[in-house]
């Protein structure tokens, strides 16, 4: 079992190496892909809220199936139980539950344990669910839970910051794209004076 010592210094690990990534996609495959090993278990699914469905986004692990945009209604469980109350969810053994089985799609394929936590944004609210899975019976104990607690809040600043850069330059090209289109020459300086940009009329001029 791993201490609550070794599940801190490798959440520290995770955050270091999820901080320096920009790309949402990119960070949602490495939090599924590094879960798992954080709590040995035998794989992760991420679901993203997209309207009134949870989208499968990202998934990692030993045994996890490809099943990636998968649609189930965000009242599905066990992901909508998360949903709803906002809180961690956790499954000794699903298989004693037709209708869970029937609802997620790793369960279906054949896991048994099931730990799931709300993926929660400052600005965002509620993004998804982060979900690992084991093929055998297990109890969750309550340090895991308080790990993939804290992963998926670091996942889910991580995902906020990204998204925002990702808005920005957006924004940017499409700003460089006017600009290079209109014939007067402009020139664009900050609050020091020093020239920030020029389209291509104020170049030619």
């Amino acid at each position: 079992e791993r201490t609550s010592r070794a599940l801190a210094q490798q959440l520290a690990r995770m955050g270091s190496l999820l901080a320096t990534e920009l790309d949402p996609g990119a960070i949602l495959e490495e939090v599924a892909e590094q879960a798992p090993a954080l709590l040995g278990a035998d794989a992760c699914a991420i679901q993203i809220v997209e309207g009134d469905e949870l989208v499968v986004s990202a998934v990692g692990g030993t045994s996890a199936p490809s099943m990636l945009g998968a649609r189930v209604p965000t009242t599905s469980r066990p992901a909508g139980d998360i949903v709803q109350t906002r809180a961690p969810v956790t499954f000794t053994d699903a298989r004693q539950d037709p209708r869970v089985l029937a609802d997620d799609p790793l369960l279906a394929a054949g896991h048994a344990a099931y730990l799931g936590v709300p993926l929660v944004g400052a600005q965002q609210g509620l993004q998804g669910v982060l979900a690992v899975y084991s093929e055998r019976a297990r109890v969750w104990r309550e340090e895991e839970i308080e790990a993939l607690t804290a992963l998926a809040g670091n996942a889910s600043a991580v995902l906020s910051n990204a998204e925002l850069y990702q808005r920005v330059a957006i924004e940017r090209e499409r700003s460089y794209a006017i600009l290079s289109n209109i014939a007067d020459g402009i020139v664009a300086v900050d609050r020091e004076g020093e020239v920030v940009l020029w389209n291509d009329a104020a170049e030619t001029i």
